[in-house]
């Protein structure tokens, strides 16, 4: 006769990681598998899915500064569509890759600024769109975070002036 269970089943358990958080939720293998939160001293909070101990899925991640990210994990990093929140007020919504805010995206600003467009490396990278509080835009490509390329600054009544900008600043 066969046995009635499986050494392997999800089940609710606790998990001790190494870095002092502990995981509460369904376990296999005797590792965190499904869905689950790990809490930390310091008042850290990850509550999401899991694969094999590590996050991977959909998940919300809490700092105990108040920080916050919401969206798509893979292989313990942000990626996919995701949506951080500083505690300064600015707003991240679009796609991550390896943790970076990497692809199509939008940063709000505290300041009231928006930008809407592509990402490389945490920085406005491609082509993309800042709008300013005062109706101001400039609309062209982007290179480690500043205006680099060609691009046009329409102001708030219309009026465009077009050029090429270098770090930053139209030559």
């Amino acid at each position: 006769m066969g046995s009635c269970c499986s050494s392997n089943k999800v089940v609710k358990e606790t998990y001790d990681y190494p870095d002092g958080g502990v995981y509460t939720g369904d376990m296999e293998n005797n590792v965190p598998h499904g869905r689950g939160t790990i809490k930390w001293d310091n008042g850290s909070l990850f509550e999401g899915q899991f694969v094999e101990g590590q996050k991977n899925g959909r998940g919300l991640f809490r700092w105990n500064d108040g920080q916050y990210y919401d969206g798509n994990f893979k292989d313990e990093k942000f990626y996919g569509y995701g949506e951080y929140f500083w505690t300064d007020g600015k707003i991240y919504k679009g796609n991550w890759i390896d943790g970076e805010m990497s692809g199509q995206g939008e940063m709000i600003y505290p300041d009231g600024r928006v930008y809407q467009g592509s990402f490389k490396a945490d920085k406005k990278d491609g082509d993309g769109e800042l709008t300013w509080p005062n109706g101001n835009k400039y609309i062209g490509a982007w290179k480690k975070g500043k205006q680099h390329g060609k691009g046009v600054l329409i102001d708030r009544i219309g009026t465009k002036t077009e050029g090429t900008w270098n770090k930053g600043k139209k030559q």
